[in-house]
């Protein structure tokens, strides 16, 4: 099973994914994404801002585009990204 990483070094284990590590690193403590609004999950597969999606990584993908700036470049002043 090949290992899943992050441009930082960050790999899965049984106990978080890559979504979640991306999740962790820029998803602000006020929730509030690229455009202003708050994305926060508040029912199963919705999103705070209106947002619903169908399935889980469905979601995942949704925060990740509101809250990945397109460098990369998380609050820790590290990158992360899944390498090419």
């Amino acid at each position: 099973m090949p290992l899943i990483a992050c441009l930082c070094g960050f790999t899965e284990a049984a106990d978080e994914t890559l979504t979640d590590h991306l999740e962790r690193v820029f998803t602000p403590a006020d929730m509030r994404g690229k455009d202003g609004l708050v994305h926060e999950e508040t029912d199963l597969l919705a999103c705070g801002c209106g947002f619903t999606a169908i399935s889980s990584g469905q979601l995942d993908t949704h925060f990740l585009a509101v809250f990945m700036p397109g460098d990369g470049i998380s609050r820790d002043g590290q990158q992360h990204g899944i390498p090419e």
